[in-house]
Order: C-alpha cells, then sequence, then structure tokens
C-alpha cells in the first residue's frame, strides 16, 4: 500500500508540474494577446489622426476583430489547460481506488465542477468586447467634439 501512495504522489506531482509549466505558456499568450489589443487601438488612433479613407478603416477594423478572435483562442486554450488538469487528477483519482489525490487537487477538482473561475472568464471577455470597442466604435462613429 506504501508504495501505491508514493507511485500516486509522484503521478499528482508530475502532473502539476506539467499544468504549471504550461500555465507559463498561457502567460504568454496572454501578453502577446494584451500587446495585440494595444496594437489595435494604436492602429485606430492614428487612423483617426491622419483620416484615413474607408479601405483603411476597413484594415483597421479587420485586424482589431482578428485580435479579438485571436484572444478567444488564447482564452479557450487556458481554460483548456485547466479542464485538461482537472480530467487528468480525476482520472488518477479514479485509478487510485482507497488512495485520495492531495488536499490540492481535491480543492482544484471542486472548484472546477463549479465551473472553474467565473471571474476570470467574465473578465477576459470584457477585456477584449472593450478592446473592440476602443478600436472600432471611433472608427465609425462621429463624435461632437
Amino acid at each position: 500500500m506504501e508504495e501505491a501512495l508514493v507511485q500516486s504522489a509522484m503521478a499528482e506531482i508530475a502532473m502539476w508540474n506539467t499544468f504549471n509549466t504550461g500555465r507559463a505558456a498561457n502567460a504568454t499568450g496572454f501578453l502577446a494577446i494584451v500587446l495585440a489589443v494595444w496594437v489595435a487601438a494604436r492602429f485606430s488612433s492614428v487612423s483617426l489622426e491622419k483620416n484615413v479613407n474607408l479601405l483603411g478603416k476597413v484594415f483597421v477594423t479587420a485586424f482589431a476583430v482578428g485580435v479579438f478572435l485571436s484572444g478567444l483562442v488564447v482564452y479557450g486554450n487556458i481554460g483548456g489547460s485547466y479542464e485538461a488538469q482537472a480530467s487528468a487528477l480525476a482520472a488518477l483519482d479514479m485509478a487510485n481506488g482507497d488512495i485520495d489525490l492531495g488536499p490540492a487537487s481535491q480543492a482544484f477538482l471542486s472548484q472546477m465542477a463549479d465551473g472553474g473561475n467565473p471571474i476570470g472568464r467574465v473578465g477576459g471577455m470584457l477585456m477584449l468586447v472593450a478592446a473592440l470597442g476602443i478600436a472600432v466604435i471611433p472608427l465609425w462613429v462621429k463624435t461632437n467634439d
């Protein structure tokens, strides 16, 4: 029994190690989206200053929509890594039989069973929608100064 406990603990540690390595990649993707959002807003601002023609507005809008869609992909990848970790831990728990997972793994599984982190999901969507609006609305809606 003790050998099985050690093997389970080592497998659990390896899963968390892999998950944490993937979180570094997730952070890089998130930073890339933040930079792309800034570039889209900057393109929009410069286009307004230069009084760009209709074709220019279409291209800047297309770029901003592309950034929005890329952000959805990155956020999907981040969510997928959390769901994969939960699935792997649940599979280990099933395979373990009488051996329980560690407290952190149990808490993680409980949180994921309850829908994960809704604040992160809502915050990510708000950021992407607001960024799209910041980049696109000034191009197409005239304001009275």
